[in-house]
């Protein structure tokens, strides 16, 4: 009998090392080209986002510069007081940026207060003294000789930051005769712009030249520089890699690294490996680095990955052909899983954006079907009335003997001319077509609307009207039938019972026309007439009174509300420069229309 022969055992055990190291190094390099393209999609992400939060912060400052310039456009002309006394101009200029605001201050060319006002509660107050803390701005000297364009540098104060808006006044000779400042709270503008959202664990932050930080989440972290302010506060922790960000910083104007450093908000900092992407900016004299930060494991997902494959290379290490066929499409499915999730989520993420799309054109739609079928419908009456009402006075004639049924007859000619003047009314309100300015009597458009308004709506509204003597302006007739069609729907929608709306139609008096012609240069010599809608229901809450003319917003969800009838009232109110104003409380709320008036005689 033959010796047994070893070469098929031979065979299998070279083949089995063979294919174990072609299996390690294929999957290292697939690990590395999987580690490279994870990092890769990270980076880009990062840089997005950095280039979106550079956006935000540089559009909003210019946003609070130009209120500024809005505001002293308003107030300082020709030979005007060098005076803040315009408070109204002031809400109207800078009240719906205040959230960062800390005074605004008129200073003579020599830094002496002219006057002051500073800001707190959301309110305006007036100050006697110019706050030393805002000289600390290097640039002040130079906003004082009028060499400064929109803002100057950040500064500290009392571990906050802070950043001047200028605005230089000149005489008629173009020589600086006084400079506004307006201050703002720096840390105020990151929580409104750049404060990051649920779904981005990370942060951008904000340093200057001497990389010290300006903005960041934590608040205490303000004013201190990266590496040296850090190590008296955080002795214990290690900062080679920090000091290597900040002269790499410092040496490029934008980039991407990954470094070790800390999250400064938690109370025992632990040493993460961060990504960053960062760029250099110019803000009128500032110059900042603005850095968004991410946990590198989390941003790039590959953490549990990256252990997954050690232990799969040990398994390939000491397991047969098998084993490894096993490892390697187990890993395979995992990889394809993980980038089939991001395929998901983005896909998800496409579709919530479309379904709000979709949403908001179906519901213009519907809005556009519905005054059509509703303008068919009532045409469609209108005609079937026609031929009714030309009949009836037919037989009026006919039986003119016959006193009972003439009786009965224009009970029904009555009747039927009603609902013919009620189809024509509504006709009137749903037409799409745009007519033609024309001068109009005020108070007759609107006695003419809350006509028709009584037919419209519920028997339980007491609806009062006063009217007096206004003039005439040029419109078209049927906008303002719309606006009021749209405030006395929302007036009577607001309470359930014992509704009561109260219309009044008259001529401003004086004190009335002086708010009204604050408003415009173009106002300011003209007389007008005032329409105001009061009623009793329980009033606009605080936290939306800055929505209520926003397009699709509605508080009537469950009643079918399409929160468009704000925003038409609004439009019109654009289109025509007409002037609103709104007030509400418990007690109910009150719209006032100003309309300027005209000499022109109503057209025929």
């Amino acid at each position: 009998m033959d010796k047994p022969s070893n070469k098929w055992l031979s065979i299998s055990l070279i083949s089995i090392l063979c294919l174990t190291i072609i299996g390690i190094v294929v999957t290292a390099t697939t690990y590395r080209s999987t580690q490279k393209h994870a990092l890769k999609m990270g980076t880009d992400q990062l840089i997005k986002i950095n280039d979106f939060a550079i956006n935000i912060l540089t559009l909003e400052i210019e946003s609070y510069s130009l209120s500024l310039e809005d505001y002293a456009s308003n107030v300082f002309f020709d030979n005007t007081p060098l005076e803040l006394s315009k408070t109204e101009q002031i809400e109207k200029s800078l009240s719906n940026k205040s959230s960062a605001i800390v005074g605004l201050y008129l200073l003579d060319t020599q830094g002496n207060l002219l006057d002051g006002k500073s800001f707190d509660k959301h309110t305006f107050e007036p100050q006697t003294e110019f706050p030393a803390f805002l000289k600390k701005d290097p640039s002040f000297s130079q906003a004082l000789n009028g060499q400064v364009d929109q803002n100057g540098s950040s500064y500290f104060e009392k571990e906050k930051s802070y950043l001047n808006l200028y605005r230089v006044i000149k005489n008629n000779q173009n020589q600086p005769i006084a400079l506004l400042v307006l201050p703002l709270d720096l840390e105020q503008l990151y929580l409104s712009t750049l404060d990051a959202d649920d779904q981005f664990s990370g942060y951008t932050m904000i340093k200057n030249q001497d990389m010290k930080v300006v903005m960041h989440p934590s608040n205490e972290q303000i004013s201190l520089s990266i590496v040296e302010d850090r190590q008296k506060k955080y002795p214990n922790l290690d900062y080679t890699d920090l000091e290597r960000l900040e002269k790499t910083q410092l040496a490029n104007s934008d980039g991407t690294m990954s470094y070790h450093s800390y999250w400064w908000d938690k109370k025992n900092p632990t040493r993460v490996l961060k990504l960053t992407a960062y760029r250099w900016i110019t803000v009128g004299k500032a110059k900042w680095i603005v850095a968004t930060n991410s946990d590198f494991y989390e941003q790039n997902g590959v953490a549990i990955q990256e252990s997954l494959i050690i232990l799969g290379l040990l398994c390939i290490l000491l397991a047969t052909i098998l084993l490894l066929t096993f490892s390697l499409r187990s890993y395979s499915r995992r990889n394809q899983s993980y980038l089939e999730n991001l395929r998901l989520l983005e896909r998800q993420k496409l579709m919530n954006e479309r379904h709000s799309l979709e949403k908001s054109m179906l519901q213009e739609s519907k809005l556009e079907t519905i005054g059509l079928l509703t303008t068919s419908i009532v045409h469609d009456m209108n005609n079937f009335l026609t031929p009714m009402i030309g009949n009836l006075e037919l037989m009026i004639e006919e039986h003119q003997q016959n006193q009972a049924l003439i009786d009965d007859l224009q009970e029904v000619y009555h009747a039927a001319e009603r609902g013919q003047k009620l189809s024509t009314n509504v006709l009137r309100f749903s037409k799409l077509a745009s007519n033609t300015k024309e001068t109009v009597n005020i108070t007759a458009a609107v006695a003419e609307a809350i006509e028709t308004m009584r037919i419209l709506i519920p028997k339980k509204v007491r609806l009062t009207f006063q009217q007096q003597a206004t003039g005439n302006s040029c419109f078209e007739k049927e906008e303002l039938q719309v606006i009021l069609y749209n405030l006395l729907t929302n007036a009577y929608q607001a309470r359930k019972a014992n509704t009561v709306i109260n219309v009044l139609v008259k001529r401003a008096d004086e004190q009335e026309s002086q708010q009204f012609q604050k408003h415009s240069l173009a106002y300011s010599t003209k007389d007008f007439a005032l329409i105001q809608i009061t009623d009793n229901g329980p009033g606009i809450p605080k936290e939306i009174e800055d929505k209520i003319f926003t397009p699709f917003f509605t508080t009537k969800t469950s009643s079918g509300g399409t929160g468009l009838g704000l925003f038409i009232v609004s439009s019109i109110i654009k289109k025509n420069d007409w002037l609103l104003s709104v007030t509400s409380s418990n007690a109910g709320t009150s719209f006032v229309i100003g309309i300027p008036l005209t000499d022109d005689t109503p057209t025929a």
